[in-house]
């Protein structure tokens, strides 16, 4: 695994490589602690037959990384390949958060009310996060210096929400969550106390 002091240094869409080996091999596929500079991946392709799909995966995270692939180690009697890539330059921003706990509870939001109909929300704001992750059960917040933040959500446990600062988060139905501007949240709620 990626030391501690590394893992800042690695990006979303490193993260997001590895999820894409694991579904493509079957097999766990994590960042690990290659130095300073940069870290590796084991492709595992043991549960692979086709030759053609193993070079469409390498490929791939070639295709992703580009310039920044250092090595790779084809190990053919172990069944895997180990890819070296050097850590991003690019100034990324602070995200906070990110733990997906079990499905969103609605309790923990705020009461209003439209045309006598109560609903659950909570405005995105950065003190807010917390109470935002319990609200929806997962997500994480980009924070970047100067720029609103952007709470970020796996919406009905298929697609991604992307929350605006000062928006609000809406309880609709099970597992799923409307994102509505503050004007318009604020044209047709008022709070309930």
């Amino acid at each position: 695994m990626v030391n501690e002091y590394n893992v800042p240094k690695l990006t979303p869409w490193d993260m997001e490589l590895c999820r894409m080996v694991e579904s493509l091999t079957g097999k766990p596929c994590e960042p690990m602690d290659g130095g300073s500079e940069q870290f590796f991946i084991v492709v595992d392709y043991s549960e692979i037959k086709d030759i053609d799909v193993v070079a469409a995966i390498v490929g791939s995270i070639e295709g992703r990384v580009g310039q920044r692939l250092v090595d790779k180690i084809d190990q053919p009697d172990e069944r895997r390949i180990i890819i070296h890539i050097k850590f991003s330059d690019e100034k990324l921003p602070v995200l906070m958060g990110g733990v997906k706990v079990s499905e969103g509870n609605p309790v923990h939001g705020d009461k209003y009310c439209r045309k006598m109909e109560e609903i659950r929300a909570i405005q995105v704001t950065r003190e807010n996060l917390g109470k935002l992750i319990a609200f929806v059960g997962n997500g994480e917040m980009e924070i970047k210096e100067g720029e609103p933040c952007i709470f970020t959500f796996l919406n009905a446990g298929t697609v991604y929400a992307h929350a605006p600062e000062n928006s609000y988060v809406v309880y609709d139905s099970p597992g799923r969550y409307a994102v509505i501007s503050e004007e318009v949240f604020k044209g047709e709620f008022e709070r309930k106390w």
